[in-house]
């Protein structure tokens, strides 16, 4: 990866950001086009956001996130959240009984509108229990039946970086007759995908993570297959066909996955994230995969080799490794990074510390914070 990719992230001359797994850096170049779709509309009103922009205002973001997912944009509906899509959704499937299978190291945000929709309906939720925070892919397999009505997971583990064979599970899944839906925000961005290829049902993802955009914006791929006979449980006027005939007497839905669609939104920052995949495909996906993962491989090298460290991450195939460390708080760890005359930004969740390169980072970036994790935790 080129080093002059770094001018577009001023932050990282300061401060070694390894922690693109909790917020993504936003580049220059994204920042100014959101400021200055912004401050146009801001101050313009209509005369910056006419109707015809207005109707067709989240296209390019669909036509992106077709680029990435490996779709057409007719696959693709546009959010403001990960969540929300998850609960749009969700609620919109007519499940009947059975179970919804997921796992007990998901993020809350996935487990928790299954657990809601399971309280008012016949469904139970079973959650495959970790071991040592990471999921036993044959035990998962082998919890999906014909009883199964939704498999629910994440792409790639918020906490450990472990990363699914999900083609594998979405054939069985689909021979078992359920549905699977997929949280994919710390996977795209740096993994390439082929969505249709794999076979999933709903992929979601956000922008502020891997995607480097600002907070506000997320995309769903909704198969076809699934969504043509589905009822958005949430409609509103971006629902529609032709959604300025403002016609109050019918509902026809539109011909595609933004019939999920329903309200106005923070228009700036669907463009922004639409122009930072599109920075980010510039550059190329499999590129982005193969400079992180050298980095990662690099960090896991070093850190094996600190007594007392027990490394989380199974594999080498993602953009992070978690660690634990015996004998030290990990929130005191996190201090004393972030004191340091240069900083090491990373993140400690349960306890755990999870450091999260990205395009912005170089080798320097990485020995420097092993470096300075030796430091630390030698003179425990």
């Amino acid at each position: 990866m080129r080093d002059d990719f770094k001018e577009d992230f001023a932050l990282t001359e300061d401060v070694a950001y390894l922690d693109a797994a909790n917020i993504g850096l936003v580049s220059e170049p994204v920042i100014e086009t959101a400021t200055e779709i912004f401050a146009d509309i801001a101050r313009g009103g209509t005369r910056e956001l006419n109707e015809q922009r207005e109707a067709m205002v989240y296209d390019n973001l669909r036509e992106e996130s077709a680029a990435l997912f490996g779709c057409a944009p007719d696959d693709v509906a546009v959010f403001s959240s990960t969540t929300e899509a998850l609960n749009v959704i969700a609620w919109s499937l007519d499940l009947g009984n059975g179970t919804i299978i997921s796992t007990d190291v998901e993020f809350p945000s996935v487990t928790y509108p299954w657990i809601r929709i399971a309280r008012t309906q016949d469904l139970d939720v079973v959650l495959v229990e970790s071991e040592n925070w990471i999921v036993p892919e044959e035990t998962l397999l082998s919890r999906i039946t014909a009883d199964t009505a939704v498999v629910v997971l994440s792409h790639v583990e918020y906490l450990t970086g472990q990363r699914f064979d999900l083609q594998r599970i979405i054939e069985h899944a689909h021979e078992m007759g359920a549905i699977v839906v997929v949280d994919g925000i710390q996977a795209a961005g740096y993994l390439p995908l082929d969505l249709q290829e794999m076979g999933v049902d709903v992929y979601i993802t956000g922008s502020y993570k891997w995607l480097l955009a600002p907070f506000g914006a997320a995309v769903a791929y909704i198969d076809e297959d699934l969504r043509t006979d589905l009822e958005p449980a949430f409609v509103g006027w971006r629902s529609v066909e032709e959604m300025w005939n403002l016609d109050a007497t019918t509902l026809t839905y539109a011909p595609a996955a933004r019939k999920f669609e329903y309200s106005t939104s923070a228009y700036d920052v669907k463009l922004a994230m639409a122009e930072s995949i599109k920075y980010l495909r510039t550059i190329g996906i499999e590129n982005i995969y193969d400079h992180n993962r050298e980095l990662v491989t690099m960090l896991r090298q070093e850190v094996r080799n600190i007594e007392g460290t027990e490394i989380i991450t199974p594999g080498t195939e993602g953009s992070r490794l978690t660690f634990s460390v015996d004998d030290m708080e990990g929130a005191e760890i996190e201090r004393r990074l972030q004191n340091l005359s240069r900083p090491i930004e990373v993140s400690i969740r349960s306890g755990l510390i999870r450091v999260s390169p990205h395009i912005y980072n170089t080798e320097a970036d990485i020995q420097y914070a092993i470096e300075q994790f030796k430091e630390i935790l030698e003179g425990r």
